[in-house]
C-alpha cells in the first residue's frame, strides 16, 4: 500500500488545482479527508444534482444548538475537488478528523482557551502579531505565515510566487509544503494543544484502519498544519495516540447542509481563516492564467454600470500598474492588493467609495450558495421554504446584501399594501420569522400614524446563520406560525416588565397570530398588576396604546388593552408626584420624556374618562415640588389643552424664570416646557423675549452652567426652527398681537403677562 499526504491550504485555489492534478495523475482508490468522521452521510450530498457553493455543513448538538460548527466550502476550496474528483472517479471518501460527537461536548471555555495557564502575550517573529495569535494562524493556515515572513500580504501570492511560477510539479510542491510545515512545527512546539493532539491522535488511528485493508493508493487530504503529524502515522505507538483519546465526552450530533455566502466565507474563522478576497479566489481558481485581465476588466465594467468613467483603456492601464507594482515588490505578478491599489490610482480616480465598490462586488463578492429541497433538512425550514415561495418572495431568500422589498426604480423603498392578501402574507411571514428571532427583514418607521396606515417599508437582509436559526426554531413547530406562536408564548413566560409584554403582544398581532393573543393579555394584566414603578407604567402607555389601535384598524378583539390601561392609569397619575420629586436631573430629563410620550398616544384613544383622569394627575404634578423639567413640562402639556387659563399659564410662566429660583433649576424648567417644540418659541414671541431677557441677566458664571442643557434643549428643534429663532435673536422684533382688557399694570410683571395673554389667548 502507497501512502501520501497532501498538505492543503484550506480554500486556496492554487492548493485546490494542485491536489486535483495529483488526484488525477496518481488515481488513488481510497482518500482520507480532514473532516469530522460523522460526517460522511453528508458528504455524499455536497457534489449531489442541484448543490451549488458556497455552502456549510453544520454539525450541532441536538440537545444545545448552541453547541455547533460550520465547515464552508466553495468552489476553489481543496475539499471539495477532493470531493468532487472522487465523485467523478467513484473512489471511496472516509472522513477521518475527531468527530464532532466529541469535540462538541468540550465546554467551550475549554475549546477555545488555547493556553490556560499562559502568561500574557508575548511578541513574536512576526511584528505586531502577538505568540498566541501566531499559533493560532499557524494551525489555521500555515502557509499564511510563512507568506509573511517572506514578505507577502497573503498566502496566495506567496503560492503563485513560489510555486506556481516555480517550474515545480504538484508533487514536489507538496513535497515542499510538508518540509516546510515540518520546519515550523519544530521551530513553534507551543502551537500545539490539547485539541490539536487529539485530532490528529484520531486521524493517525483511521490511517491504521486503512492501512490494514486491500487499498493499494491512499491519499491522505489534510491541512497543511497537520501534514507532518499524520504522515509520521507509521513511526507512532497505536497505544499512545489511545490514550490521548481515551475517556472523550460524548454528545448526540445532528447534521445539515446550508447556504453560505461569500461575504460570511470572509468573515468566518475556522477553515475559513485568511479567506478575505473569496471572489479574487474563485476568478484566480477558474482563470488562473487570466485572472488579473479578466478582474480588472469586470472592475471596469462595474464602474461603468454604476454610471462613472470605466474604458477598456483605463482597465489596460491599471493592469500595467498592477504589474509594476508586482514588479516593485519582487512578486511574479500582481495580488489582490496590487490589484486594489491601481484600481484606486486609475479606475476608481482616488475616491475611495468607487473602490469599496469594487472591493465589495469583486474582491469579497456577493454570491450565494443553494441547497435544493430535500436535502438534510428540518420540516420547519421545508415550510418557510414554501411560505416564500407562495408569498413570492424568493428572489430576496438567500440574496446576499441590503434590499427594500418590491423596490423600484421609481420607489426605491418599496413598501406593500396590507389591503392586498398576497401582501398581507408577507407581512405575515415577515412579522413570525421577526418573533422567531430571525430578523431577514426590518419594518421601517414610517411616522407616527404609520399603524394605522396599510403601508409597511421593509429592509431585507439574508444572513447564512438564519439557516441555523430555522433549525434550532424547527422544535417550537414545523410550521413558521405554530413554531412562532409557541416560540412567542415561551419567551412571554419569562418577562416580568409590561412594557416588552405590550410590544410581544402588537408583534403577534402583526404577525397574524390571533390565537397567542389572549394568553398575552392575561400576562399584561398581571404584570401590570404587579408593578408598582411610575417610570416603568409610564413607559408601557405608548406599547399598550399602538397594540390597541393596531387591532382596532385590523378588527382585532382588544378590549382587554383597554381594561389594562384602565386599570393601570389611576396607579400612575396617583403616583406621578411622589416619582417626580426628588429626583436627579437625569431621571427628571426621562420623566420629560415619558410624559410626552405617554400624553400623545392617550390623546389617540380619544376617551373621555382616561383624558380627565390623566389631565387631572398632570395639574396635580404641576404644582407639586417636582423636579424643575417635570413641572415646566406638566404646564406646557396643561396648557396646550387649555386646561389651564391663559392667565394663570401667562403668570405661572412668568414667575417660573424668577431669578430668585436660581439659573439651574430655571433652565431646567425651561427645558421642560420647551421640550419637544420650537415652534411654542416661534408663534409666541413674548415667551422668546421672557426667555431672551433671563438669559441677558445671568451673570457670567451661571450662564457657563446652563449653556450645556439650553443647548441640548434647542438642538431637540428642528433645523429650520432653529434658523427662524436665530434670526429673531440677530433682528428682535414683537408683533403686534391682539389687546386684552382687564390686565392690571400694578407691578413689573403685568405687562410681560399682558403680552402672554395677547399671543396664548
Amino acid at each position: 500500500m502507497q501512502l501520501r499526504t497532501l498538505g492543503i491550504r484550506h480554500h486556496g485555489p492554487g492548493s485546490a488545482r494542485r491536489l486535483r492534478d495529483v488526484l488525477e495523475r496518481w488515481q488513488p482508490d481510497l482518500i482520507l479527508l480532514e473532516m469530522p468522521a460523522d460526517s460522511q452521510p453528508a458528504l455524499r450530498q455536497l457534489t449531489a444534482r442541484g448543490m451549488h457553493p458556497p455552502l456549510a455543513l453544520v454539525l450541532y448538538d441536538a440537545k444545545d444548538i448552541e453547541r455547533a460548527s460550520f465547515f464552508p466550502f466553495a468552489r476553489f476550496s481543496p475539499e471539495y475537488q477532493a470531493l468532487a474528483w472522487a465523485q467523478e472517479h467513484g473512489v471511496e471518501v472516509r472522513p477521518i478528523d475527531l468527530p464532532a460527537r466529541n469535540f462538541l461536548a468540550v465546554r467551550e471555555e475549554e475549546k477555545f482557551i488555547l493556553f490556560p495557564t499562559e502568561a500574557p502575550d508575548e511578541p513574536s517573529l512576526i511584528p505586531g502579531k502577538s505568540q498566541r495569535d501566531l499559533a493560532r494562524q499557524l494551525r489555521s493556515d500555515p502557509l499564511a505565515v510563512v507568506a509573511e515572513l517572506a514578505g507577502y500580504p497573503d498566502s496566495e501570492s506567496w503560492w503563485d510566487a513560489t510555486l506556481e511560477r516555480s517550474g515545480s510539479g504538484a508533487d514536489d510542491t507538496f513535497q515542499a509544503i510538508l518540509e516546510v510545515v515540518t520546519d515550523l512545527r519544530r521551530t513553534f512546539p507551543e502551537a500545539s494543544n490539547d485539541e490539536n493532539e487529539q485530532r490528529e491522535a484520531f486521524m493517525r488511528t483511521e490511517i491504521r484502519k486503512a492501512m490494514k485493508e486491500t487499498f493499494e493508493r491512499v491519499a491522505i487530504v489534510v491541512g497543511a498544519w497537520h501534514g507532518p503529524a499524520v504522515q509520521d502515522t507509521p513511526n507512532r505507538k497505536a497505544s499512545t495516540d489511545k490514550a490521548i483519546l481515551r475517556g472523550l465526552p460524548k454528545v448526540k450530533v445532528s447534521l445539515a447542509w446550508v447556504p453560505w455566502s461569500f461575504p460570511r466565507l470572509a468573515r468566518s474563522g475556522g477553515y475559513g481563516a485568511g479567506v478575505t478576497s473569496p471572489a479574487w479566489y474563485a476568478t484566480l481558481f477558474d482563470h488562473p492564467e487570466q485572472a488579473v485581465d479578466r478582474w480588472m476588466a469586470s472592475a471596469a465594467q462595474l464602474l461603468r454600470e454604476a454610471g462613472f468613467e470605466g474604458s477598456p483603456a483605463m482597465a489596460t492601464e491599471a493592469v500595467g500598474l498592477a504589474n509594476t507594482l508586482a514588479t516593485l515588490r519582487d512578486h511574479e505578478r500582481p495580488g489582490i492588493e496590487e490589484l486594489e491599489q491601481a484600481v484606486l490610482g486609475t479606475l476608481a480616480a482616488g475616491q475611495r467609495e468607487r473602490l469599496d465598490l469594487i472591493h465589495r462586488r469583486l474582491t469579497v463578492g456577493e454570491q450565494v450558495g443553494f441547497v435544493p429541497p430535500g436535502v438534510t433538512t428540518v420540516p420547519l425550514l421545508e415550510d418557510l421554504r414554501a411560505e416564500i415561495k407562495s408569498t413570492r418572495m424568493s428572489k430576496w431568500w438567500e440574496t446576499a446584501g441590503e434590499n427594500y422589498l418590491k423596490a423600484t426604480k421609481s420607489d426605491p423603498r418599496g413598501g406593500i399594501d396590507l389591503r392586498s392578501p398576497n401582501d398581507l402574507r408577507k407581512s405575515h411571514l415577515l412579522h413570525r420569522l421577526n418573533l422567531l428571532h430571525i430578523r431577514w427583514g426590518k419594518l421601517q418607521p414610517q411616522g407616527p400614524d404609520s399603524l394605522s396606515s396599510f403601508k409597511e417599508v421593509w429592509l431585507l437582509e439574508w444572513q447564512p446563520e438564519f439557516s441555523l436559526l430555522v433549525i434550532e426554531r424547527g422544535s417550537y413547530g414545523n410550521t413558521v406560525a405554530t413554531a412562532a406562536s409557541a416560540y412567542t408564548l415561551e419567551i412571554a413566560a419569562g418577562l416580568t416588565m409590561v412594557k416588552p409584554l405590550a410590544e410581544l403582544t402588537l408583534s403577534a398581532l402583526q404577525a397574524g397570530l390571533p390565537d397567542v393573543v389572549p394568553p398575552l393579555m392575561k400576562l399584561l394584566r398581571d404584570r401590570a398588576a404587579e408593578t408598582s414603578d411610575v417610570a416603568a407604567l409610564l413607559a408601557t402607555l405608548p406599547a399598550l396604546v399602538q397594540t390597541s389601535r393596531y387591532g382596532d384598524s385590523r378588527k382585532t378583539d382588544t378590549t382587554a388593552l383597554l381594561l389594562v390601561i384602565d386599570e393601570l392609569l389611576p396607579r400612575l397619575t396617583a403616583g406621578l408626584p411622589a416619582a417626580a420629586t426628588n429626583v436627579d436631573d437625569e431621571r427628571g430629563h426621562h420623566l420629560v420624556e415619558l410624559l410626552s410620550a405617554a400624553h400623545y398616544h392617550l390623546a389617540q384613544l380619544d376617551n373621555e374618562a382616561l383624558d380627565a383622569l390623566w389631565l387631572d394627575g398632570l395639574t396635580r404634578t404641576s404644582t407639586a415640588s417636582v423636579h424643575p423639567a417635570v413641572e415646566g413640562h406638566c404646564l406646557r402639556l396643561l396648557s396646550d389643552r387649555e386646561v389651564i387659563p391663559p392667565r394663570e399659564a401667562a403668570t405661572r410662566f412668568s414667575r417660573a424664570l424668577s431669578r430668585a429660583r436660581g439659573a439651574q433649576p430655571v433652565a431646567e424648567w425651561i427645558h421642560g416646557f420647551l421640550y419637544g417644540s420650537g415652534q411654542l418659541l416661534l408663534h409666541h414671541p413674548p415667551l422668546f423675549a421672557l426667555i431672551d431677557e433671563w438669559v441677558a441677566e445671568l451673570e457670567w458664571e451661571d450662564f457657563e452652567r446652563v449653556v450645556p442643557l439650553l443647548r441640548r434643549t434647542f438642538s431637540d428643534f428642528s433645523r429650520y426652527d432653529r434658523k427662524k429663532l436665530m434670526e429673531m435673536v440677530t433682528v428682535p422684533e414683537v408683533p403686534e398681537g391682539p389687546e386684552i382688557q382687564g390686565i392690571a399694570t400694578e407691578n413689573s410683571e403685568e405687562p410681560l403677562i399682558a403680552d402672554l395673554l395677547r399671543w396664548i389667548a
